[in-house]
């Protein structure tokens, strides 16, 4: 018997004709936005060894990060308001436009804000409760800090994340897996937070953290599967939306990320712990806590030392109150209830910088076969 061909997938419709004008006004405003650069202190690194070698004799001192000068991002705020009243009338994808480029201007001022007294306030207005998954997230954060109360760390070989000369080092093994898949990205060491970071055709390597071989293949699977690949399907796709991203975009591709995570079996232990305690300490930026208070309630909650304590309070009170890891948790629920309900659409949100609610009314143009 004959085998019947495979069912081809549907080559995506063209976009309407105000698209390209919208792709080009929205994407200019996002290249300008740098939220995340913005509100990263300067002195990152050398102030958080000057307070973990005096913490213990100051009995908790307040941090003194320097920042970039902020820019002036009134112009952006602006076009962007004036796009979104424009797009909403396109109907449901004009409405994901909207919702983009009125985020794109939330997302203006708090780069305007970074490092002064404005940023909590501006950060609430963006990264605000959706939904239900939030209170989940709560739940489940305190679930996994409990867990971890009192266990005991691994006694684990491990190597500096930088090491070039190590092929079990994150630098090396990313390199190896983005020329194994021919990917067109760069990896650079870099003094970050994070172990990594992905950027228009870069991914940042985090210069002299000592790693497992587990805390190297769960990063290399986040960035990649997480958002480089994601971000190069988006290029190729008709609508610049899926790289500019949708409104919540962001935070959902974090949920993404850490699904793909939770799938290959990587989101457990000290991970957990991790996540839980970055969630527990947004939640405390967010309630109004200063950084010596969100500091210590990690101390009481089971981090492993004063370093991570400090680490992890100086990522969620980044620009005065950044807080932004208060969405990866409810991220991660949201996305794994929509791939429980709708699998199909997975292949949407590995597409780009999407968000759950934008899902449906992308697909279509995503080539989901």
């Amino acid at each position: 018997m004959a085998r019947r061909p495979r069912a081809r997938a549907a080559e995506p419709p063209a976009p309407p004709a105000w698209v390209p004008d919208a792709d080009r006004l929205l994407g200019a405003a996002a290249r300008r936005i740098r939220v995340v650069g913005s509100s990263t202190p300067v002195n990152l690194v050398e102030e958080l060894a000057r307070l973990a070698a005096s913490w213990g004799r100051s009995g908790g001192e307040v941090p003194r990060f320097t920042y970039l000068p902020a820019q002036d991002h009134s112009d952006i705020r602006r076009a962007m308001e004036t796009a979104a009243e424009r797009l909403v009338e396109q109907g449901e994808l004009g409405a994901v436009y909207a919702g983009r480029a009125r985020e794109l201007a939330a997302e203006a001022a708090i780069c305007e804000a970074a490092g002064g007294a404005g940023c909590w306030a501006a950060a609430r207005l963006r990264y605000a409760a959706r939904d239900a998954f939030d209170e989940q997230a709560d739940a489940l954060a305190a679930a996994w800090v409990e867990e971890g109360a009192g266990a005991a760390a691994r006694d684990e070989a491990r190597v500096r994340s930088d090491d070039a000369r190590s092929p079990g080092s994150l630098v090396s093994r990313m390199r190896r897996e983005i020329g194994a898949r021919r990917l067109p990205l760069r990896v650079v060491i870099a003094d970050i937070a994070p172990l990594a970071a992905t950027g228009d055709g870069v991914i940042q390597i985090a210069r002299g953290r000592m790693l497992t071989r587990e805390d190297v293949e769960r990063t290399v699977l986040h960035e990649i599967e997480g958002h480089a690949a994601p971000g190069l399907r988006a290029a190729a796709l008709p609508l610049g939306i899926f790289a500019i991203g949708t409104a919540n975009g962001g935070d959902d591709q974090e949920g993404w990320a850490l699904a793909r995570e939770r799938a290959a079996g990587f989101l457990v232990g000290a991970r957990r712990i991790e996540l839980g305690l970055r969630h527990l300490a947004a939640r405390s930026v967010e309630h109004g806590a200063g950084f010596v208070e969100t500091a210590r309630l990690l101390e009481a909650r089971g981090a492993r030392s004063t370093g991570d304590a400090l680490r992890i309070a100086a990522r969620v009170h980044r620009g005065g109150g950044l807080a932004r890891e208060v969405v990866y948790l409810p991220a991660l629920l949201r996305v794994e209830a929509l791939l429980l309900a709708q699998p199909a659409l997975g292949q949407v949100l590995a597409s780009g910088r999407v968000s759950v609610a934008a899902a449906a009314a992308l697909a279509r143009w995503a080539r989901v076969s």
